[in-house]
């Protein structure tokens, strides 16, 4: 917490880069309700984390950093729709570089994708009681800006993440950190299989 405040005494917001690669009419109308409920989700074990830490309780500095957070809403089906991993990363990592900004913040190494396969799974979601909605398997995938992979890894540079964990990946990818650490976390829970679940 104190690192991201102090990081946003330099920067203007905090918060993730979403593409969005369904452009159906379903997708049209359960886009913006995905969207609501990730950031309800990762509102949730924002405020769940912090306000657990004594030093953070009866203060503004929470409250002050969520304000700043602000998701960045990538929407174009001339060039994203059904659009691979591979040019999803293609596009952010030459957005990364032309900002300056690669491997210097967490919103610059990880964005996030909704792609059909992510957003069945979001559609039709409890926003208003995301924090419960613990027992269902909701995901958006995770895919690392610049990973580091050989021919021999098993780490394919992304990862589908549950939305009740978005906020643990932030953390994660911070201060350098490889997402691949988070990918060898992953086990197989019943019913959340091949899902980073934290």
């Amino acid at each position: 917490m104190d690192e991201l405040r102090n990081r946003l005494f330099s920067l203007p917001d905090w918060g993730y880069v979403i593409y969005r690669t369904t452009y159906t009419a379903e997708s049209d109308t359960a886009f913006p309700h995905a969207i609501r409920y990730i950031e309800a989700c990762l509102k949730n074990e924002f405020f769940k984390e912090v306000t657990q830490q004594p030093r953070y309780r009866n203060n503004d500095i929470p409250a002050d950093v969520w304000s700043k957070y602000q998701s960045m809403i990538i929407e174009d089906p001339a060039q994203f729709d059904r659009a691979s991993l591979e040019t999803v990363r293609a596009h952010f990592e030459a957005w990364v570089d032309s900002q300056g900004m690669r491997d210097r913040f967490n919103k610059y190494r990880v964005c996030l994708i909704i792609d059909d396969e992510s957003l069945q799974t979001l559609k039709d979601t409890p926003v208003e009681n995301a924090e419960n909605d613990t027992d269902e398997l909701r995901f958006v995938k995770a895919l690392e800006a610049f990973p580091i992979m050989d021919s021999l890894d098993t780490f394919p540079g992304w990862m589908k993440c549950w939305t009740q964990t978005l906020w643990f990946l932030w953390q994660n990818m911070g201060d350098g950190d490889e997402m691949r650490q988070l990918y060898d976390m992953i086990d197989d829970y019943p019913g959340f299989e091949g899902v980073f679940c934290g």
